[in-house]
């Protein structure tokens, strides 16, 4: 027979250690950013470095929360080991929260650029984007008065919160794709392949939040209220990192970019002109 502790917390493990390799990605891109764009603006590079904190304090709480259940109360039958959840927990679930919140604001700014302010798409995503850090941050309050693992996966809090981020991600990223498709290229200003490149990051990056948020509402959907309700922990420890990760890949993606931009000028004034036709 297979340990309930096993099943319970595998799946969120599991997550968890892929989850700290997605940390060890997103270090090596904020530190790729930092030596790329010193230029910058200063409010920009402070936001990238709250996000980074509440990345390495998200990977710290996890940390420790799998240290504690995992190492510390292994084979211990203690009050505090076998019903209360470790604090660390609480910890995660906040952090997870505002990292999605941030990292959402972030591409709803890019929404208003790319829509030419248009109101009802970002205030839409806006209000998914709140709805999800407002509900989130309900589970983590409940969480942290309890400390029982059912209501991280059985409360309609939660629920509500992974359904919310989920549409914020599909509209984000179908919104990109529909004002950056080819037929719309008039309303950008830029060269067709740069357009189609910065289509394809934007589009990429937010598949992989979407699918995990999609994959998180839908397990909890779905959970049969035994152990299986459990199997969303997996998505849920990876979700944040998979935000901080995007974000990342964004902004890194405009280096690339403009050394394609600037060989294009380096090229084309190499060229040599035309001889003209002799009538």
């Amino acid at each position: 027979m297979v340990n309930s502790v096993q099943v319970m917390w595998g799946p969120g493990a599991i997550g968890f250690m892929i989850a700290t390799a997605f940390y060890g990605a997103a270090f090596g891109q904020y530190i790729f950013y930092l030596r790329s764009f010193p230029q910058d603006s200063k409010r920009l590079k402070l936001f990238v470095f709250m996000v980074f904190c509440l990345g390495t304090i998200h990977e710290y709480a996890l940390i420790g929360m799998y240290w504690s259940i995992l190492i510390s109360c292994r084979r211990s039958t203690s009050h505090e080991c076998t019903t209360e959840l470790p604090w660390q927990m609480v910890l995660g679930v906040f952090m997870a929260c505002w990292i999605i919140f941030a990292v959402q604001c972030f591409y709803a700014h890019r929404v208003w650029i790319i829509t030419e302010h248009n109101r009802l798409i970002t205030g839409t995503i806006c209000a998914f984007a709140a709805t999800a850090l407002v509900f989130g941050t309900i589970t983590g309050g409940v969480i942290f008065d309890t400390r029982n693992p059912v209501d991280l996966f059985g409360k309609k809090w939660c629920q509500i919160s992974a359904v919310a981020g989920a549409l914020c991600d599909i509209l984000i990223t179908g919104t990109v794709w529909w004002f950056l498709r080819p037929a719309r290229t008039d309303n950008v200003r830029s060269k067709p392949d740069v357009l189609n490149k910065l289509t394809q990051i934007f589009v990429h990056m937010g598949l992989l939040t979407c699918i995990m948020a999609i994959a998180m509402a839908v397990l909890y959907q779905v959970q049969d209220g035994g152990l299986g309700q459990f199997y969303s922990a997996l998505p849920g420890s990876l979700l944040a990192k998979t935000y901080l990760n995007s974000m990342m890949g964004v902004l890194n993606a405009r280096k690339s970019i403009r050394e394609q931009q600037r060989l294009e000028v380096v090229c084309s004034s190499m060229e040599l002109p035309t001889i003209p036709t002799i009538r």
